[in-house]
């Protein structure tokens, strides 16, 4: 019987250790602040979208998607790499951590935005995560 018991304790010790990881994965809590977008000074109807999202939550997330909720418009996900402007398909905000989008760095580009919408207008901005699913925010464009 004591060597069945000593046998079970390396198997009751990885259990414990496994449960208390929760799997590795916590669950992310993402707060947005400084929205702010700025007119494109060479590109007719494009703006650039700045923000900090910041995931004070124990599980990592990520960026995957923009739209606007401007009809005709298209909002991508876009990095400076080399120098040059890409597209990126995700951006990760990790746990305890935060995503800076900023000029020069990752930002959100809109496309095809109406004449009627420029300089002080303000734009709902709807942003999907990994695993937040969509938050709506709103943006106020500057010049």
């Amino acid at each position: 019987m004591a060597n069945r018991a000593k046998a079970l304790v390396p198997l009751l010790v990885a259990a414990a250790l496994s449960a208390g990881t929760g799997g590795c994965s916590g669950t992310p809590r993402l707060e947005i602040t400084g929205q702010k977008a700025r007119i494109s000074p060479s590109l007719v109807g494009v703006c650039a979208v700045f923000m900090n999202i910041a995931n004070p939550g124990d599980g990592d997330d990520a960026l995957v998607g923009a739209s606007v909720e401007v009809p005709g418009t298209v909002a991508e996900i876009h990095d400076v790499r080399d120098g040059r402007m890409v597209r990126s398909e995700r951006a990760r905000i990790p746990a305890h951590g935060a995503l800076e989008l900023r000029p020069g760095g990752l930002h959100i580009m809109v496309f095809d935005l109406p004449p009627d919408i420029g300089a002080g207008s303000e734009i709902r901005l709807r942003l999907v995560f990994e695993t937040s699913g969509e938050k709506v925010t709103s943006v106020k464009i500057g010049g």
